[in-house]
């Protein structure tokens, strides 16, 4: 029988969630003061006195509702790209209705063009292709270490594992391209690119402190075309604040496990000016997730935001970044993960990097239906990597290893072990108890250093033709690019200075390890793209980008050998976006592309063969065709995605195509937001993240450094040719899912937890297999010499890891977060980035780099 005290309560449950469903509603319309049109995608905040703020976007009507508000006084805040806000102050009372119809007009002040989503499209929903925004307050409040961490909310994005807390060499691919160093997607800040060098070495090795970040935009569909010369992977775009004089100052001090400490200083409006000037200073350091992995860095920016008149403003942005880091790429044997996964004994090892970059936009109005905007950038980049090389020992010299630093005969000793010592039994298992560590005798410099300077302009223009209503772009750049690639051999394991050569001063001999490259780009381009309104409800966007240029190379070690190579392609792309009552179906197909470069080849060790600067290009045609809806409770964007490559070069690390393979990826992305808190604020709001993955070989041979045995299904014993037709691609894993909860709980309290899952991936083109004792259809030079001890190969299992944020408002101005990510500290195989299954050398195969372990930082933030 069912208790009065339980009738009691259910009762007092159903009276507090009805009359929560009593309170306060805002609704209204959102028009252009011009054409009366419907304005979709107006940003709605609705302030409440104690700083607390209540959101939402218009729909395709123009149309916003607010609901179950408390009574009090208010501020609205109504803005939309190229219009002015609308503000408006309202007092609320209880049990009462509120309607707000706002006529915006157009924007009299114009504003730097940042973003890569922008007016063009009026608001991201109504893009002709898969893009994904996120925005400050979900940046705040998942309070990311780096932005890796960001990265991975975005559907379609395969993130791993490569660096230490400090997160500045992220590995990011989208839609089964390969992560490593995110060298297949262009990478921006505001606009600008910031990788080393576009064309000769675009790999990710400096990144954007997180703090500094507002907003992040992601593109994968036909508007990359907008953009380049990376076009197959897509488009990611960090966008920092623009100061506009009323800006706070900002405090922020966070602490945490593993040493973490930062300081992060924003100036805002401490100078009053016309020129708007912002200034932000970060101090960051930590000791890593592994021993000898701590780092140090210090970021600085200055910034102007001068508007001259209402239609023309100067925006510039400078900034200055060092890192110093104890990173290394040694990694873990398979012994050494099981038993000591934080293992790392490389205190010599230095990462050193200087980063200077100034940007200059100038964004100005010529015309009512005509904008024009110009940039101007430089950068600097200095890159000083210095490893101790490795070698392996066995768990059981380890001890004498750390005490004896002369290590008389120790390499020549294991060699002698590993080969010559009872050669009755098989070896595989005499493997499984090495450990990788420096040789305490010598070690290697790569120091490269990138010089680039570009020049960009672009019109935005509202033009009629054929009857229809069409927004043009169209833009131009001249981009110059240096990239001096050196590496220097030093005779002991903290030298900081090396040389080129080695031998007898009579006849000195070359050491054709190290190496002295000089590479230089120049390079033009164009395009082209409109947005062409059908009717209301259909919008189609074809375009075109023409990418032309030239590539140099010195070999200053090898006679000043000069090469050089002059390439021109076309990126046509079309897309269209139709509007289906509250859904709005989207689709495209485009051209990727991927510059030929053999010197990012060779760099990335993806290819032994030097084939000089004559390389085909990595090209594609991207498909995809997907479903928005958008609703006060519920919104979700599906898609469906295509991309078949051709003249693929890149087949892993130390391998290359033999036959310039041909790949297909495929798959699904979702992204939904159920936000039950719309309706009543008790409740939370639900975020899904998920992708499937189906990424394959459809047709490659692969060329390896050595003759293989391939015990199963067939014999190579003579040919170092093996046909990979059919495989998966490594790093592509079927399913990636985060799953989001979120709540505020008494306007002060905001909490959110995140659930991410990866499956399991390969490791390597030939899909290596782990050996279990009984399984033995793998690929290896032989099957004494098994690579999987070694932690060079085999796939890396699924792992889900669960990450939390907590943030407590004392008042608008003050609050404190708690932010732990991997919650359970588990320790899984983050990666094998670095390694190769046909590489069993210490000092080439890195092995097994381990995921971030469990990191709680305290932060506490002061405006004034």
């Amino acid at each position: 029988m069912i208790s009065y005290r339980f009738l009691l309560i259910l009762s007092m449950i159903c009276n507090i969630i009805l009359t929560q469903n009593n309170k306060i509603t805002i609704a209204g319309t959102i028009q252009s003061d011009q054409d009366m049109k419907a304005l979709e995608g107006a940003n709605i905040v609705l302030e409440s006195k104690n700083g607390k703020n209540y959101g939402t976007s218009s729909d395709a009507f123009g149309k916003f509702i607010i609901s179950n508000l408390n009574p009090g006084q208010y501020k609205l805040n109504i803005s939309f790209i190229g219009y002015q806000a609308y503000k408006e102050n309202l007092n609320l009372e209880n049990n009462k209705k509120y309607t707000v119809d706002a006529l915006l007009s157009v924007e009299s002040i114009l504003m730097t063009k940042l973003e890569i989503i922008s007016d063009i499209d009026s608001d991201y929903k109504n893009i002709p292709g898969a893009a994904s925004i996120i925005n400050e307050k979900s940046l705040k409040l998942i309070s990311p270490i780096g932005t890796q961490e960001i990265l991975e909310h975005v559907p379609g994005v395969n993130a791993f594992s490569d660096d230490g807390i400090g997160n500045s060499r992220i590995s990011v691919g989208i839609r089964g391209l390969n992560p490593r160093r995110s060298s297949r997607i262009l990478i921006l800040e505001d606009g600008v690119p910031i990788q080393p060098a576009l064309y000769v070495y675009p790999n990710m090795y400096y990144n954007p402190p997180v703090e500094r970040i507002n907003r992040v935009e992601v593109i994968k569909g036909s508007g990359s075309i907008s953009y380049g010369p990376q076009t197959m992977g897509g488009i990611i775009n960090y966008i920092t604040k623009r100061p506009d004089g009323n800006d706070n100052k900002i405090v922020q001090i966070t602490s945490g496990e593993n040493g973490y400490n930062s300081l992060f200083f924003e100036s805002g409006n401490l100078i009053q000016s016309n020129l708007n000037p912002e200034f932000q200073l970060l101090f960051k350091k930590g000791d890593g997730f592994r021993n000898n992995n701590d780092f140090e860095q210090t970021n600085a920016t200055i910034k102007f935001n001068y508007i001259t008149s209402n239609n023309r403003t100067i925006y510039s942005k400078t900034n200055f970044n060092f890192e110093n880091s104890n990173a290394t790429y040694t990694g873990l044997t398979k012994w050494t993960y099981d038993n000591f996964p934080n293992f790392n004994p490389k205190k010599y090892d230095e990462f050193k990097i200087k980063r200077f970059s100034s940007d200059l936009i100038i964004t100005e109005r010529i015309n009512s239906n005509t904008i024009k905007s110009s940039k101007a950038f430089i950068s600097y980049f200095d890159r000083r990597w210095w490893r101790e090389n490795d070698m392996f020992i066995k768990v059981d010299n380890y001890l004498a290893y750390l005490e004896d630093e002369t290590l008389d005969n120790t390499i020549e000793n294991l060699e002698n072990y590993i080969h010559n010592e009872n050669p009755n039994e098989t070896l595989l298992w005499m493997k499984d108890d090495l450990i990788r560590v420096g040789n305490r005798e010598n070690n290697f410099g790569i120091l490269r250093t990138f010089y680039v300077l570009g020049l960009e302009q672009d019109w935005t223009i509202d033009h009629s033709l054929f009857r229809y209503n069409w927004k043009t772009e169209i833009g131009g750049r001249i981009y110059f690019e240096r990239f001096v690639d050196d590496r220097v051999h030093g005779d002991s394991p903290d030298s900081r200075d090396g040389i080129y050569f080695e031998g007898p001063d009579t006849l000195a001999q070359v050491d054709y390890d190290q190496k002295s490259h000089h590479y230089e780009s120049v390079a033009l381009s164009s395009f082209i793209s409109s947005s062409i309104n059908i009717n209301n409800n259909l919008i189609i966007r074809p375009g075109m980008r023409l990418e032309l240029f030239e590539q140099e190379r010195v070999d200053r070690l090898n006679g000043a050998i000069y090469q050089d190579k002059t390439s021109i392609v076309a990126l046509p792309g079309i897309g269209f976006n139709f509007n289906l009552n509250n859904y709005k179906i989207f689709g495209g197909i485009h051209r990727g592309f991927t510059p030929p470069s053999s010197g990012a080849l060779n760099i990335l060790n993806f290819g032994d063969v030097d084939g000089g600067l004559d390389v085909k290009a990595e090209k594609s045609w991207n498909k995809e065709l997907g479903l928005r809806y958008n609703q006060s409770i519920l919104n979700f964007e599906v898609t469906y995605f295509h991309i078949d490559i051709e003249d693929m070069v890149a087949a892993g690390r130390s391998m290359a195509f033999n036959n310039l393979g041909k790949v297909v990826s495929k798959g699904i992305e979702l992204s939904s937001e159920l936000k039950f808190s719309n309706y009543n604020k008790f409740l939370p709001t639900l975020f899904l993240t998920y992708t499937n993955l189906d990424a394959k070989v459809e047709e490659a041979i692969v060329s390896t450094p050595f003759a293989f045995t391939v015990v199963e299904p067939q014999i190579y014993s003579e040919s170092s040719l093996i046909d990979i037709s059919g495989k998966t691609l490594p790093y592509s894993p079927q399913h990636t899912l985060i799953l989001g909860l979120e709540n505020s709980i008494l306007d002060k309290i905001h909490i959110r937890f995140d659930y991410k899952y990866v499956s399991e991936v390969y490791s390597d083109f030939l899909n290596v297999e782990s050996y279990d004792g009984e399984n033995i259809s793998i690929y290896a030079l032989s099957i004494e010499e098994y690579c999987s001890d070694l932690g060079i190969c085999g796939p890396i299992k699924e792992y889900g890891i669960i990450n939390m944020s907590a943030k407590y408002d004392f008042s608008p101005n003050v609050n404190i977060q708690l932010s732990i990510k991997n919650l359970a500290d588990k320790i899984y195989v983050g990666s094998m980035l670095h390694s190769s299954p046909y590489k069993h050398e210490a000092n080439i195969s890195s092995g097994i780099i381990t995921g971030p372990r469990r990191q709680i930082n305290l932060s506490m933030k002061y405006l004034f």
